[in-house]
């Protein structure tokens, strides 16, 4: 989330597997709550501070700082099957589309396992 300070604070953090690494890659708008933002990036530098951490991310077009408070969430990615798709299982599905008999396809659906609720 953009500060009036101009910083960057993070309200979550998602650690993609290296083979997803580039996905997305870059700052730009985010849908999550009012004025928020999403940078990919890999990670550059942690510094520990008062506030939490501070990571600097580098993405192909710039860079930058965010701190990271103790409390905000912070999820990898593991692979998983479909059977652990199930009734009262919280899920995230992003840039699913509609295919022509009206069946939603997507990349990936995340889910939160052990009673975790994904976070975005």
């Amino acid at each position: 989330m953009p500060q009036a300070d101009g910083s960057q604070k993070a309200v979550e953090v998602h650690i993609f597997p290296e083979a997803m690494r580039g996905t997305g890659e870059g700052h730009r708008q985010w849908d999550l709550q009012p004025q928020s933002t999403m940078t990919n990036a890999n990670v550059e530098q942690t510094v520990a501070g008062v506030d939490g951490r501070t990571l600097t991310l580098k993405y192909k077009d710039g860079e930058k700082k965010i701190v990271v408070p103790p409390d905000v969430p912070v999820v990898s990615y593991v692979p998983g099957d479909k059977s652990e798709l199930k009734p009262g299982v919280k899920i995230f599905v992003a840039a699913a589309t509609q295919a022509s008999d009206g069946t939603l396809q997507a990349p990936r659906v995340n889910f939160g396992k052990d009673g975790l609720t994904p976070p975005m």
